[in-house]
């Protein structure tokens, strides 16, 4: 049976594709794109080397093993979010954007320019700083940081967190300095720069945030839609340069700048393709079939979202306050060693409300990316709706992996707060007309009267002796 629905979950998937090629928003940079393309690696691709070559390694560090009952329920639960993800966000954003004006970009790149340098020259330093910290915390990473032993997470105990992850402005400045050089070969220096110390900190998501944003606007500018040899050439390296992250957590890259290397659990385990952690979604939701609600005996009916009112206080400045959600139903440490666990949005859903919360979970997040297409590609000709926009939907890669709303909130602080910055500098500096112009042919009436007022004005102009 179990093999039956891997066969027809390749099916399903190649049916939905094909059927999105042919509608008229279908581009590389729709919301459907990027879910569907998670959606296929990690739960149609995948599953099947995993079901090949028999993968263990989750299953030995996690300490459980799922029944065929919990893997057929991924399966089902996995395909049905993507069906509601992919039908809701087509509804909301079913059209093409909206074609710009000519040299609407090159217009924008003069406005922003000086603005976004000062930034980048204040923000800069202050990112590339924690970075380097992070460096420091993976040569000793318990030395500010300690696992609480009831929910797995870990806490900063030494410092600020605002500041450790302000390590991730980075990303959008690498992304600034790419588009406001014209994609040339100033602006990759800065990237190349960034991408060094956002890959020798062990950390992924910022490095793919900034290769996916660049993506999206070099298409978006050349009105393209699909690929260009330029971003095959960009997306293969990226590839390379994630995989030896992923291998070593950055230690190689720390190793060649002096950094030094740790040990990690890749060299711990002899894995098969595919098998790492930083793809394993599927046995990821799979424990969480395994423990709710048949070990929890509850749900957690979207509790976890309530850590969205939490997250923003440092622990500095509230000595109690909870490690995770506020409220919780129960503990998933409490069934097996989750380490490094991210749930995607079908486990979220499936964690809350079994399938009615994925249900729930994939409706939520296709109102949020469909809503934001559908205002800064559908609505407007402005060019930076189309940069603010490639920012936001660079960050579904990582919120569909997580599949919870925090960190959607958790990243916007930080992947759009320079872009932000800059566009408030510009706003204030922009000089504006002081009172509102009159109308040449009616003195003294002011722009925007109603036309029974701009009649009575004219009639007196003619009356008038």
């Amino acid at each position: 049976m179990y093999d039956f629905l891997l066969i027809a979950s390749c099916v399903l998937f190649a049916g939905v594709c094909a059927i999105y090629a042919r509608h008229e928003a279908a581009s590389l940079f729709h919301p459907a794109t990027i879910y569907l393309a998670f959606h296929g690696f990690v739960f149609v691709i995948r599953p099947l080397f995993a079901r090949l070559y028999d993968f263990e390694l989750v299953y030995r560090v996690y300490d459980f093993q799922p029944s065929v009952d919990d893997k057929i329920t991924v399966i089902l639960g996995a395909n049905l979010a993507m069906l509601v993800f992919t039908f809701l966000v087509l509804r909301i954003a079913d059209r093409a954007p909206l074609p710009l004006p000519a040299g609407a970009f090159a217009q924008l790149r003069r406005r922003l320019m000086a603005p976004a340098l000062a930034v980048g020259a204040v923000l800069g330093p202050l990112a590339a700083f924690a970075q380097l910290s992070i460096w420091t915390r993976r040569a000793d990473p318990y030395a500010t940081m300690q696992r609480d032993p009831a929910t797995g997470i870990l806490v900063n105990i030494d410092g600020v967190g605002w500041f450790a992850d302000a390590a991730m402005i980075l990303g959008p400045i690498a992304v600034l300095a790419v588009w406001l050089a014209r994609f040339r070969w100033p602006g990759w220096l800065v990237f190349l720069v960034a991408s060094v110390l956002m890959l020798g900190s062990g950390g992924r998501g910022t490095f793919i945030f900034a290769c996916a944003a660049v993506g999206f606007l070099f298409l978006i500018e050349r009105r393209r839609n699909w690929f260009d040899w330029r971003l095959m050439l960009l997306a293969a390296t990226s590839l390379i340069a994630f995989n030896a992250v992923v291998s070593d957590r950055g230690a190689s890259v720390r190793g060649m700048l002096g950094g030094g290397e740790t040990d990690v659990y890749s060299a711990k385990y002899d894995l098969d393709p595919l098998e790492h952690m930083d793809f394993a979604g599927m046995e990821y939701f799979e424990y969480i079939v395994y423990a709710v609600p048949q070990r929890t005996g509850s749900y957690d009916y979207f509790a976890h979202n309530l850590q969205i009112l939490t997250e923003p206080i440092p622990r500095v400045l509230w000595e109690g306050k909870p490690i995770g959600s506020p409220v919780q139903f129960f503990k998933l440490w409490d069934y097996g060693t989750p380490i490094g666990m991210t749930i995607s949005m079908p486990g979220a859903g499936w964690m809350s409300l079994g399938y009615l919360g994925i249900v729930i979970q994939a409706a939520i997040f296709a109102l949020l990316y469909g809503w934001i297409y559908q205002r800064l590609m559908m609505r407007t000709e402005s060019a930076f709706a189309r940069l603010l926009f490639a920012l936001l939907v660079a960050t579904s890669i990582v919120v569909f992996r997580d599949g919870i709303m925090l960190t959607f909130v958790r990243q916007l602080p930080f992947y759009i707060g320079p872009l932000a910055i800059v566009w408030a500098i510009v706003w204030f500096t922009t000089p504006r007309l002081a009172s509102q112009p009159t109308l040449p042919h009616a003195p003294g009436l002011q722009a925007g009267s109603s036309p029974r007022e701009r009649r009575r004005a004219l009639a007196a102009q003619v009356h008038r002796p």
